[in-house]
């Protein structure tokens, strides 16, 4: 394995492999010009290519807590060997951002309202935009969700997840409709032109492991992999749903959260009403139901059934949430 690394280092970057110690997400080398981070990507050529391009652009903007792609020595941002893509970056700061304190989230949501900001000016031709999307994935979430009710009212006999579906169905589907509805009135399609128009974007995965802290104190941002061209409130959104999740916060804090985002980047009047929907919209359950049923064979055992009671209580979190945003907003 050794004697691989050394080959993709020198082959692809040209540069000497000294040793290295494995990470969660790759292989920390020791090389001629310094410490590097190799891992393999999990995504496509196209999505690295957009990712590169919001993270010089974020860069070049003043955005500097992140880590830019090396180039390889054909001056793409990857190297492919025997039909396996890897990346090359500077290793991330190893002390965790721990998501628990109220005055964490804060200091992350000004740091993601500043990054969204920052992000201005991206017009990547590898940004795959969808003005419909959002919409389109509600619609389809709910009609899945139907589809399996259908199904289990089919049955002669319930598991226990059928159980958890029949007694959940009817809510779960009024907060679907809430949620469309809000979608509307946000005009879901207005914000994603808006967004393209200004060439920003959505990173999808700003929380954990991502968000590192500096030693300095700033955070540090990585995960850029798999962000995309959309409107970059949705990381606003299911960052506020992590926040309710991971402490027991109340309206004030939530208050605090959004003022330091807004301090960084003001949100409009949609984009209010994106938030809420986004909270009212049961995605979590619906996306659980939908991989229980329709992508493996239904086997209920005690984890899963500790999965759905986990979500169930998410969910209900995301109604207090939807509540504390209809006072604050």
């Amino acid at each position: 394995m050794e004697d691989i690394y050394g080959k993709i280092l020198w082959e692809g970057y040209g540069l000497k492999y000294y040793g290295g110690s494995r990470t969660r997400t790759g292989l920390v080398c020791k090389t001629d010009m310094g410490l590097r981070e190799l891992k393999k990507a999990r995504v496509s050529q196209r999505e690295i290519l957009f990712a590169h391009d919001v993270k010089k652009n974020l860069y070049r903007n003043g955005f500097s807590e992140l880590c830019l792609f090396y180039t390889a020595v054909d001056g793409q941002p990857f190297f492919v060997r025997e039909g396996t893509v890897y990346l090359l970056e500077e290793p991330m700061p190893s002390q965790n951002l721990e998501e628990e304190e109220p005055e964490t989230f804060r200091r992350g949501a000004a740091v993601l309202g500043r990054m969204h900001r920052l992000s201005k000016g991206c017009h990547s031709p590898y940004g795959l935009w969808e003005e419909n999307r959002l919409p389109e994935h509600f619609r389809k979430r709910r009609a899945e969700l139907a589809k399996i009710k259908r199904r289990i009212d089919k049955k002669s006999a319930y598991t226990a997840m059928d159980l958890v579906v029949l007694r959940q169905y009817a809510r779960f589907m009024e907060q679907a409709a809430q949620g469309e509805e809000l979608l509307r009135k946000a005009d879901y399609a207005a914000l994603a032109a808006e967004a393209r128009a200004g060439g920003y974007f959505c990173h999808n995965s700003f929380k954990g492991d991502h968000l590192r802290r500096r030693e300095d104190g700033r955070i540090f941002v990585g995960g850029f992999e798999g962000c995309s061209a959309d409107v970059p409130l949705l990381d606003l959104a299911a960052y506020l749903r992590r926040f309710m999740r991971k402490s027991t916060g109340t309206a004030a804090d939530l208050a605090g959260i959004l003022d330091a985002y807004q301090q960084e980047r003001p949100l409009s009047v949609g984009e209010k009403m994106l938030l809420t929907a986004m909270a009212v919209f049961p995605d979590r359950f619906m996306r659980l139901m939908n991989e229980t049923y329709n992508k493996r064979q239904v086997c209920v055992s005690p984890a899963m059934e500790e999965k759905a009671a986990e979500v169930l209580r998410e969910e209900e979190g995301c109604l207090a949430l939807r509540k504390m945003l209809d006072e604050i907003l």
